[in-house]
């Protein structure tokens, strides 16, 4: 490897960065799927390019590349507030950096290989892993950001929507009239809040699944998808509640292994027992899993009591989940943890909605109440226990076993 020619490279590329910069708008001009740039000005729409033409050249020119890359990851993390600031669609964002890859690689990289033609080999392999890692950490800390940025204008949303509830939950005592208006408003909101974050997890799942995809990227995208399922979790949790209490929650019946639901629900919430280190310890000994259930919905309240055992237990805790039959008619789970515990005054109402326990968590503190909800519309019960503060929690569930396995008509849950 000639550094020498790197480094005149990396000045080539400085020499020529008002010609790559205006190729890059004529690009971004002609594309059709750009629409968010089209009220921006010159010096908006260009924003950090200059600056990264410089850094770029600056790690061609270093000696050790890899120490030289916050400066690129300043740049990029500047860029992503400003596009989500300039109303930029997350997609825009990604594709427009990846125009400057192709433009530098098929215009500069190329040409600069035709002037100077020591530029070859693992010299010019150097050069390409250098520019694309830049353009790889580019795209990575720019989307960082303008997920951090979106997520902090969800939040500010979800805080007004939170105090909004709380002003209709004071109220609801006074008269059904403001009962009934808290739940149109939250169908209303939630569906408009729901709406976007559709294509964001579409785009994502299908980034994560292409397999040219780099490795950079797709721990990026893995972000972008996992606080996006958060924001879309609790919006569904409040369409949830929209339901229930307006008695439009339906269920659809029919003969299933809840077994099989139960270890669906681990399957799910797998990753965060991985990455708190619990210990899980799974005895599903019921001789009679049968029941007649809406699965989609049974699986949630698994989920619902199996992330509540997870928030509340410390890392290299432990959860313990049993089944069990009692007589022929019941099957119940019940899920043990080692964690905070609940206080007697607080275990009458720890199926409240908006109830968080013993402190403040992420989410609004519906599961519960929409797991009991969900329950009990299928004849089943839900309830806890706890010697107290510091001495963990169980959560029993009870569904009624099934007998046989005629399959049953669907059902509307009545509030």
């Amino acid at each position: 490897m000639d550094q020498k020619i790197l480094s005149e490279l990396g000045d080539y590329l400085l020499a020529h960065r008002e010609e790559i910069i205006g190729e890059w708008l004529r690009a971004i001009e002609r594309n059709p799927e750009f629409s968010s740039p089209k009220h921006l000005d010159y010096t908006e729409l260009v924003d950090h390019l200059p600056e990264l033409c410089q850094e770029l050249a600056e790690l061609l020119k270093s000696s050790q590349p890899d120490q030289n890359r916050s400066d690129i990851s300043r740049t990029a993390r500047v860029h992503g507030k400003y596009r989500w600031r300039q109303g930029y669609r997350l997609e825009e964002d990604i594709r427009e950096t990846s125009i400057v890859r192709r433009i530098l690689f098929h215009n500069w990289v190329d040409a600069y290989a035709r002037e100077v033609p020591k530029f070859e080999e693992e010299t010019r392999r150097t050069a390409e892993n250098i520019i694309h890692q830049a353009v790889d950490d580019l795209i990575a800390d720019s989307v960082e950001q303008f997920v951090e940025e979106q997520q902090k204008s969800t939040s500010d949303l979800n805080a007004e929507l939170a105090d909004a509830l709380a002003e209709v939950r004071q109220q609801k005592a006074a008269a059904d009239a403001a009962n009934n208006a808290k739940d149109r408003f939250l169908a209303m909101l939630s569906h408009e809040l729901r709406t976007p974050l559709t294509p964001i997890l579409l785009w994502a799942n299908a980034i994560l699944e292409e397999e040219q995809t780099n490795p950079s990227l797709k721990e990026g995208v893995q972000m972008i998808r996992r606080n996006v399922e958060l924001e879309a979790s609790l919006i569904d949790d409040l369409l949830d509640i929209a339901r229930i209490t307006g008695g439009k929650l339906q269920l659809h019946l029919q003969l299933s292994d809840a077994a099989t639901l139960f270890r669906d629900a681990l399957e799910m919430v797998k990753a965060e027992s991985v990455r708190k280190q619990l210990e899980m310890r799974v005895e599903l000994s019921a001789t009679n899993h049968r029941v007649i259930v809406d699965r989609a919905r049974i699986e949630q309240v698994f989920w619902n009591v199996l992330k509540n055992a997870q928030k509340f237990t410390p890392e290299r805790g432990t959860i313990a989940i049993r089944s069990f039959n009692e007589g022929q008619e019941k099957l119940l789970f019940e899920i043990t943890d080692s964690g905070k515990g609940i206080e007697p005054d607080l275990l009458p109402k720890i199926f409240d909605a908006f109830q968080q326990g013993l402190a403040p968590v992420e989410g609004l503190g519906l599961g519960l109440a929409i797991a009991k909800a969900i329950i009990e519309a299928h004849g089943g019960k839900i309830y806890a226990s706890s010697k107290g503060k510091g001495t963990g929690a169980t959560f029993t569930i009870e569904l009624r076993a099934a007998p046989d396995e005629a399959p049953p008509t669907p059902a509307t849950l009545s509030p």
